[in-house]
């Protein structure tokens, strides 16, 4: 049986930044060849054990993305690859924590940069990870523990602000300037504010949440960012994705991570909390949560240029279904920077004698911001599979 890696690509298919690759193989080697690292992965000096890592995609273990690791001292040696995460801003977050609230969270020693990492060295906390815990609590225990997460929760909600004040959302860099719930929707959707319906529907619901302060807000509470001793929470980790947010967000970012879980699980705990801690104005928050998926569906990158297509046709009956009336047909979607993918394929272009060409070019959903563009591309059709889709996603739509 040939391995993954080593499938030949059929269908017409080529890799668009390794024209010459057959496999998935060679097309890593190349991708590889080409990209610098200064640093491939964090020094080892000092380093004890090692909490948690990701590797770059495509380097095959060889190259370090993120480190988390426990130093000679005690101490923990959080690294994150340049660009990849904003360190000195969880720094500032975490010091907030600790001088505003009796939320137990790691204390920072140092920031500080190399060639190719962010490093924050921090106090180790005591326990150990909910999520290495939870096999061995009971029921009651679990709900005892989502109950103080929430209270923690309400220590958070008490630092409040004017404005939307974060580095990062969902790991991407989040502008500065934003005020509310409709302009931090509105940049959310940043690429549909062309659908005056989609806009209509959003403001609707931000209507209730005018007048309200942003509140601090973690943003990532898995049960990994959870640390317990005795069964009792003893300190929260990771705050890379907190800051000032709508006072929603902290409910909406739970309950998108619980959709699809089954009841007692970690998330579907802590949502069910969150939500009875949310004023009726935040209500319709979640519809307009839900639009903003159904926009992400649309636009959601995948490798194969079916994929994408399929993607773009669904995503957007799901928009015209949660809107109740047609947008018309699928837009284009633009796919930078994920069409920077290695593994990035599309269709060769059909010349008369079926042959492919000597210079192939992508389609126009992954030209718009990577340099391509050509208005007579001719292109492969798409498979019944996929043809399938498109008739269910437009019979939805109508």
């Amino acid at each position: 049986m040939i391995n993954f890696l080593d499938e030949p690509v059929l269908g017409g298919l080529y890799f668009v930044h390794a024209p010459n690759a057959q496999t998935r193989r060679q097309a890593t080697a190349d991708y590889l060849a080409k990209a610098k690292f200064s640093e491939p992965r964090p020094s080892t000096d000092g380093v004890v054990k090692v909490l948690h890592q990701i590797a770059h995609p495509f380097s095959d273990g060889s190259i370090i993305d993120r480190e988390t690791s426990v130093q000679e001292d005690h101490t923990v040696r959080k690294s994150v690859r340049v660009g990849r995460s904003d360190l000195l801003a969880e720094r500032r977050n975490l010091e907030l924590v600790a001088e505003q609230t009796n939320v137990p969270v790691p204390h920072v020693y140092d920031f500080y940069t190399t060639s190719g990492f962010e490093h924050l060295i921090m106090k180790k906390m005591p326990g150990v990870t909910l999520e290495y815990a939870w096999p061995d609590l009971s029921f009651q225990e679990r709900e005892d523990l989502a109950d103080q997460v929430v209270r923690l929760v309400g220590q958070f909600r008490r630092l409040q602000s004017p404005f939307i004040n974060a580095a990062l959302l969902n790991r991407q860099a989040l502008r500065p300037g934003l005020r509310d719930s409709f302009d931090f929707t509105m940049e959310r959707m940043k690429e549909y504010t062309w659908c005056d319906s989609a806009v209509d529907y959003v403001q609707l619901r931000c209507e209730a949440l005018h007048d309200m302060p942003n509140v601090f807000t973690h943003g990532d509470l898995d049960w990994s960012n959870i640390m317990v001793l005795n069964k009792q929470v003893c300190g929260i980790i990771d705050m890379e994705s907190s800051g000032f947010f709508p006072p929603y967000w902290e409910w909406v970012s739970v309950k998108r991570m619980a959709q699809g879980l089954p009841d007692g699980s970690w998330f579907r705990l802590l949502e069910e909390r969150l939500a009875e801690e949310q004023g009726s104005e935040c209500a319709g928050m979640w519809e307009a949560e839900r639009l903003i998926q159904a926009l992400n569906h649309h636009s959601q990158w995948a490798l194969t240029p079916d994929e994408r297509f399929a993607n773009r046709s669904n995503g957007w009956a799901e928009v015209s279904c949660i809107l109740g009336l047609d947008v018309g047909p699928a837009p284009q979607a633009t796919y930078a920077p994920w069409s920077e993918n290695p593994w990035w394929l599309d269709y060769y272009l059909k010349r008369e004698d079926n042959a492919r060409s000597s210079t192939p070019k992508p389609d126009n959903t992954a030209r718009s911001r990577s340099g391509f563009f050509n208005m007579n591309a001719t292109l492969h059709e798409p498979t019944a599979e996929v043809e399938l889709a498109r008739k269910g996603a437009l019979a939805v739509s109508t």
